[in-house]
């Protein structure tokens, strides 16, 4: 993990206390891309595979720490949340994983800050994925909307 990685992950922790608890960790920040790790142990149910719950919410966070990282890289104030998700668990989780946020087509990205700096609001379409010992076990498609408070 570089420093951008660590400030990012306090940043988070601070911003949204509940995903200390999920045990992740970001593992990658890039352009396009962010990377969690995700404790198995600190997340199975009574079947002994990782929770739905806590996919759906490692799945979320990543996404949304995705785009809030490109936010503030972008110099852009305002509240970030979600307004619509969808996931498909596929394969049962059973063992650490890994979760990979990207933005869905690099050209929404510069829809996206015009519409935010015109109107001061916006939307975008963020996926991922949950990855354990090489396979996808679950997708993950959220619409995340940055507006300008009152």
């Amino acid at each position: 993990m570089t420093t951008l990685e660590a400030a990012f992950e306090q940043k988070l922790f601070e911003l949204i206390p509940q995903t200390r608890n999920l045990g992740i960790q970001i593992t990658r920040i890039a352009e396009s891309e962010l990377r969690v790790s995700g404790a198995y142990a600190l997340n199975k149910n009574h079947l002994d595979i990782v929770f739905g719950g806590s996919i759906a919410a490692i799945s979320i966070t990543t996404a949304w720490s995705l785009l809030q990282h490109k936010i503030q890289q972008a110099g852009l104030t305002g509240n970030l949340v979600i307004k619509q998700q969808e996931i498909k668990f596929h394969l049962p989780v059973h063992d650490d994983f890994e979760c990979v946020a990207s933005v869905q087509s690099a050209e929404d990205w510069p829809l996206f800050l015009d519409s935010y700096q015109q109107r001061g609001r916006a939307k975008l379409t963020v996926n991922a994925h949950i990855m354990c010992e090489g396979r996808i076990t679950s997708t993950f498609q959220g619409v995340f909307v940055l507006y300008q408070p009152n």
